[in-house]
This record gives C-alpha cells, structure tokens and sequence, in this order.
C-alpha cells in the first residue's frame, strides 16, 4: 500500500550516539526499512552524535549521500551524557523542523525498529506519550540477563515511583524506547530538566505526567546490545537517585529520608552533649543525659521545623497566628518522650520477655520509636492543614 500525502504524518526518530559505528549502519537501514511498510507516518532520523572518536558521525555523513540530508539528518556536539543529547535533539526538532512525533530510541538495537508501528500507533489513539515497556503484559526482557541486572531495573523503578511520586499504574518508568506527540513536547519546559545521564528518562516521565498528559504503555521485547559496550556509569547511579529525589521533594520516602538524616544528626548532639557534660562538669551522670536528650529534641525539632517540613510551611493555615513554633515544639517534644517510653518497653518486651539478642531488641525499639516520632511530626506537629476547610 503507498502513502497518501494527504495522511502523512512525519516522526523524527532521535538516537543519541556516543561510539557506535559499528551499529549505526545497521540501525539507520533498519528504520528506512520500517519507514517503508508504513502507511500514515514518514520517518526521518536525527543522530545526535557526542563527538565520538571512533568516526560514527564521519559514517552518518557518508550515510547522508545514500539516504539525503533531507531523511538522514545530523547534530554534534560535546559528550554530556545521554539526556543533554536528547535534549539537543530536542530543541532541533521542535524549532528547525515540522513533526507530528518524536521517537526516541537507542543505537544498540536493544530497541527493535520493528516495535515502532506499535508506538505510533498509541500516538494515533491519542496518546501524548508512549512508553516501550518491558513489564506489561507482552513485553519481556532477555531471559539470559544476570539476576543482578534484573534486580537493578526492579529497583529503579521502585525508586522512581516512591520519590517522583509518578503513578504506579505505569510499569516501566525508566524505558529508554518511546514515542512523543510534539504538541505536548512544546509545553513542557526542557529548561527545567537538568538530568544528564539515564535519569532523563523518569525526569521526563514525570514532566509530562505532572502535566497530566496521556500516557500509554505498549508491549517491547527488550533485548541486549548486539555489539559495542553499555554507556552506564557509577555517576548514572548516583546522579539517578538524587534526581529522582529531586522531582519530589514532598513525597513520604524523600520526607522520610530527611528526617532520618535529622534523627542520625540528633543522635550524634545526644552523645557529644552527654560526653561533654559527664567529662567536664560534676553533674550526675542521670541528669547529663536528661539534658543531652532535651538538646538533641529541640536541635532535631529545629531541623526537622527549617529542613525536612520546610516545603509544607507555605501550607499551613493561618500559620503564624495558629501554629505557633513554641506550641508545635511542645507538641514535638510530648510526641519525643512518648517515643522514648516506646523504646524503652519494647526493649523490655524483645530483651527481657522474649529472650531477643540485646543488640538486636534495641534496633527493633529504635524502629518502632522512630515510626512513632514520624507518625507524631507527619499528623501532629506539622500536619498539613487543608486551606478549603
């Protein structure tokens, strides 16, 4: 069947390169032979190549005489990681050149050309984004992958669902083989996207579902590079994790973290406090830790009221007239001794009644009194205050 010009639609398929010659051939032949069987879309492909030393952009060149400049197009510029090249890629689709539809997807052919009907097909139905996905059903990775990799995937898509806060209903959150309506594309701003690696992807995912836009899932069979070596890096692990952590602030893993961190901080004022009173003064050693535990309290409500509730200040009603800080430290501290006497019976409970390892019914004890101090700052000392009521 040939296309009709008057239902064609063009999709600009973006592949990020960074030393891929011996798979860009490949892969470029592959989507024109896609591009064929296609009834209502025209592919034309952009390679934002990152100045790779072992020539893939001198080899795009040369493909250009063969497939024209018009269909094969190309961009270089200085390795940043892989979201600054899709972010190029980008910006020179949306302000040089006329498309109804992005594609992204890797060189490696991990992606398989061959899937790309299935996502425009999303995009004909009105889907705004489409994700590639290996975890619905359908789609599948490879059955040889080391249990290892498999678990690293699982967890990044944990990760990405606690802190951006993006709906579970969506399965593969971190898929790098996508299809995007280029209207909806123009109203997120790229700007604020400063991921550089792998993270881009959960950092657009969320951009586009905070805007809430139309997201689809359809069926991948993900498979491994056939040639080359993965890109991934140490640094995409941690830049990965702080980003996510990053687009969420607010959610309850990230406010958890943050007031982890101030019970690990309050710990270390308890024991320097009790150290330095006991060493230095002639107070009784019952009394030093009295007042090293009333320090650590109002030092921990005091990072916790300018740190890990900062963002809910601005939601609190009434805020300086009801919520008085005083009112709110004496509720701190009131919810603290109750996490104390929490501690000290479950430690009793575990140690004493069950015959649990010391060591052991003390951790549980810290577990279950800091479970209460959270339940206490969350719903008591900085609840939010719905400001319709």
């Amino acid at each position: 069947m040939s296309k009709s010009a008057n239902t064609i639609n063009t999709v600009y398929v973006i592949i990020p390169t960074y030393n891929e010659v011996e798979n860009i051939r490949k892969i470029i032949s592959a989507l024109f032979d896609v591009n064929k069987k296609l009834v209502a879309w025209n592919i034309n492909i952009l390679v934002v190549d990152d100045n790779s030393p072992d020539g893939t952009a001198d080899l795009v060149r040369t493909m250009q005489t063969e497939f024209g400049k018009d269909t094969l197009k190309l961009v270089s510029g200085n390795k940043a990681g892989l979201g600054k090249a899709y972010l190029h890629g980008f910006n020179e689709v949306l302000h040089t050149y006329k498309s109804e539809a992005i594609v992204m997807m890797d060189a490696d052919f991990s992606h398989n050309p061959k899937s790309i009907p299935i996502l425009l097909n999303a995009i004909e139905n009105g889907a705004d984004y489409v994700i590639g996905s290996r975890y619905v059903q359908g789609g599948s990775i490879p059955g040889n992958w080391p249990l290892m990799r498999v678990v690293n995937s699982r967890v990044a898509n944990f990760v990405a669902h606690a802190l951006s806060g993006i709906d579970k209903g969506i399965l593969d959150t971190t898929g790098g083989f996508k299809a995007i309506r280029t209207t909806t594309l123009k109203k997120i701003d790229l700007n604020s996207i400063n991921a550089s690696g792998y993270v881009f992807q959960v950092s657009l995912l969320h951009a586009f579902a905070s805007r809430s836009a139309n997201i689809a899932e359809v069926p991948i069979s993900f498979t491994d590079r056939e040639r080359g070596t993965s890109k991934m890096k140490s640094r995409d692990i941690i830049e990965f994790i702080y980003r996510v952590y990053k687009l969420n602030p607010q959610s309850r893993i990230a406010t958890l973290i943050r007031f982890g961190i101030v019970g690990a901080c309050g710990s270390l004022i308890n024991l320097m406090i009790l150290t330095t009173l006991v060493r230095f003064t002639h107070i009784s050693i019952l009394f030093a830790d009295l007042v090293a535990i009333e320090v650590s309290i109002i030092t921990n409500f005091y990072m916790n009221h300018f740190y890990t509730f900062k963002l809910r200040e601005g939601q609190f009603r009434n805020y300086d007239r009801a919520n008085k800080v005083f009112v709110k430290l004496l509720k701190f501290n009131a919810g603290a001794i109750g996490g104390a006497l929490i501690s000290f019976t479950a430690f009793y409970v575990f140690h004493q009644l069950l015959h649990v390892n010391y060591v052991v019914a003390d951790l549980y004890a810290i577990l279950l009194a800091t479970g209460w101090n959270y339940w206490v700052s969350t719903k008591i000392v900085w609840k939010i205050v719905d400001a319709r009521t």
